[in-house]
């Protein structure tokens, strides 16, 4: 049974440009923001349980927790932790670099993936990297935040809004909500790319929404993951989270580059 003849096109384009050290580029320095950008996301988990009426308002599907369980207590315990060594000038430089060095990293896989031999190098101190480096750290945090959430129980949204709005309009926010992060995503992809060529083919899309798609579900299970591991007191969640940002970033580095790779591996049809 022979492979599609896409798909070894893109694997040929993926192994020729080398997309697969680029990813590993990426990967490298991505870590340290992610890392950084979980900090964020731990503060703001911790305040919105103060928001939040109950002690646990959160529905993790990985993991069945009481209510009683003060989620709030563990969130800002994890902070207080983290946030120990980063939270410094050091802590605001770590997020300065790491961002800059992702971003440029990131900008220049994705020029190889999209131009081929003909991407050429870019500057790292350059507006263009500014830029990217920006964007990528809001769109990943917003991103962890929208997916958050959504997870955020029926009933606190009814205190939350002071009525009871009924479960299938908190259902259809949540889907919306999921989709929005789909649409920063898929819109983020397109943008560069249209920066890098100055149009935008049907494959293109194709890979936007396909990038966009995967990258929010294994936002959920990077959250999931994690919060399931503050709840369970066996687990160290330090190592759980370490382990997790690993696993996602090599996840949505090595899908985006691909995709891209696999639209781009031949001459647009439109």
């Amino acid at each position: 049974m022979h492979a599609p003849a896409g798909l070894v096109a893109a694997a040929r384009r993926y192994r020729d440009l080398h997309l697969e050290y680029a990813a590993l580029r990426v990967v490298g320095r991505g870590l340290f923001l992610a890392v950084m950008l979980m900090v964020a996301f731990l503060y703001v988990l911790s305040r919105a349980t103060d928001v939040l009426p109950g002690a646990n308002e959160l529905a993790i599907p990985t993991a069945i927790v009481s209510t009683d369980v003060d989620l709030g207590a563990l969130a800002s315990g994890a902070f207080s932790r983290t946030s120990a060594s980063v939270v410094s000038i050091t802590g605001a430089m770590t997020l300065i670099i790491s961002a800059m060095l992702s971003g440029h990293a990131l900008r220049d896989g994705t020029r190889r993936a999209v131009l081929g031999e003909a991407a050429g190098r870019i500057r790292l101190f350059s507006w263009g990297t500014v830029v990217v480096a920006i964007a990528l750290s809001v769109v990943v945090l917003l991103t962890w935040l929208l997916t958050l959430a959504t997870s955020i129980r029926y009933r606190a949204w009814v205190t939350l809004l002071g009525r009871d709005v009924g479960t299938g309009t908190v259902n259809a926010g949540k889907v919306l909500v999921v989709l929005l992060a789909v649409a920063l995503i898929a819109g983020a992809v397109l943008i560069s790319v249209r920066a890098i060529t100055g149009t935008l083919s049907s494959r293109s899309v194709a890979a936007s929404l396909v990038i966009a798609v995967v990258v929010v579900g294994a936002n959920f299970f990077l959250l999931y993951t994690y919060i399931g591991a503050l709840i369970n007191p066996n687990v160290s969640a330090g190592l759980v989270l370490i382990l997790t940002l690993l696993l996602w970033v090599n996840i949505v580095v090595r899908l985006h580059l691909g995709t891209l790779g696999w639209a781009f591996s031949q001459p647009p049809r439109d």
